[in-house]
């Protein structure tokens, strides 16, 4: 009996330990919070944009204090904190006169392990002076049952150097032109520059979104000209080209010219060398006939001999080419209805009568670069 009075006793002391363990769980003493900090550039000009990295590992119950750059955790980064269970505050710990807020961005949460966060806060800040700028990473932390903070600072202060220009004597850039009056002088410029160890400020990056509508302008143009270059092309081929082409005036050679090239296609088709007498003598009719009409306005193709030649009664024509015409009309005009048949050496005749008729009753028209065509050394082909 008195065993087991002791085993219900053991058993009853050990669920008081546990109870008490339990109930004492969620005071017990929360880890002190870590902290590093750092800069993303250690030397930057007046002006220059730098980032300023907090980054915090602290448990879940612990409330943080971040400082306060001129941004203020607002209420809805409040509530999304809370909804990550992340107590924070803010508190001013810097010099405003040194550091400029240029962009606070929201804090991130880096990794969890249970109740361990490993949060990251970021500044962008600028620099207002020149020399050497210390900056002491520095947070606040509440722990529980507690409303009087504590300070937790890293051990190190971070350093952000700033170059300090000398002044320079600008005058000394300056020179006297006896035209253009005062001009600075480039070069002694640089060379001072230089000397002082001064490098110009490299502008600012630029986004996407302060280029856009420059690109958006300029391909909007671009698709523009490239249809108005379309639109001229296409009414250039259908409409204008063809007018202008229609509006050229003909170029016509001198009916001499026409004469003597027929003659010479005459002589190559080699007719009445093939017993085509009839067709040879009209040919060589209707060349004299063209010549005729071109030469004189006398409707010759639809004349008879008779009436070519009194056609040409009037017409300053040489004695012997009037001849000639005479000859080759009455000879075709037996060749046509006769079936007259005219050996070789009549045939050569008259297609060298028919030549000289033209070349003698030719207009005198001398064109530049132009070849005379002659068909003295076709006869007798």
């Amino acid at each position: 009996m008195t065993e087991r009075n002791n085993i219900i006793s053991n058993i009853f002391r050990s669920l008081l330990v546990v109870v008490a363990f339990v109930v004492a769980l969620p005071y017990a003493e929360a880890q002190r919070p870590t902290l590093s900090g750092s800069f993303s550039r250690d030397t930057v000009e007046v002006g220059d944009h730098f980032d300023y990295i907090l980054d915090i590992t602290k448990d879940r119950a612990t409330e943080i204090g971040i400082p306060d750059f001129g941004d203020r955790l607002s209420q809805k980064e409040r509530e999304e904190l809370e909804k990550r269970k992340i107590k924070m505050s803010t508190f001013t710990d810097y010099d405003e006169d040194i550091f400029e807020l240029v962009e606070s961005f929201p804090i991130d949460t880096i990794s969890v392990d249970n109740r361990t966060l490993h949060i990251r806060k970021r500044y962008r800040l600028a620099v207002m002076e020149t020399g050497t700028m210390h900056l002491h990473p520095t947070i606040l932390y509440f722990e529980k049952n507690r409303d009087v903070p504590d300070t937790l600072r890293t051990d190190e202060e971070l350093t952000l150097i700033v170059p300090r220009y000398e002044h320079l004597d600008t005058l000394s850039f300056l020179v006297a032109d006896p035209q253009q009056g005062v001009k600075v002088d480039s070069l002694r410029a640089a060379e001072l520059l230089i000397k002082e160890g001064i490098t110009t400020q490299k502008p600012l990056p630029f986004i996407f979104a302060e280029i856009r509508d420059y690109i958006i302008y300029g391909v909007i143009s671009l698709i523009i000209l490239v249809l108005l270059i379309w639109a001229g092309i296409v009414v250039w081929n259908k409409y204008l080209k063809n007018r202008i082409t229609a509006t050229k005036p003909e170029h016509r050679l001198p009916p001499h010219i026409v004469a003597n090239m027929a003659l010479v296609e005459l002589s190559h088709r080699k007719l009445w060398q093939n017993g085509k007498f009839k067709l040879y003598y009209t040919s060589l009719t209707d060349i004299l006939r063209l010549y005729i009409a071109e030469m004189w306005e006398v409707g010759a193709l639809e004349m008879t001999t008779d009436e070519i030649i009194e056609a040409l009664s009037d017409k300053d024509i040489p004695r012997d080419s009037r001849m000639d015409l005479v000859a080759i009309l009455r000879t075709a005009d037996m060749v046509k209805f006769a079936k007259a048949e005219p050996d070789a050496e009549e045939n050569e005749e008259n297609y060298r009568r028919a030549y000289y008729f033209v070349e003698n009753t030719k207009r005198e028209e001398v064109e530049e670069g132009k070849e005379e065509i002659t068909v003295e050394t076709k006869i007798g082909e």
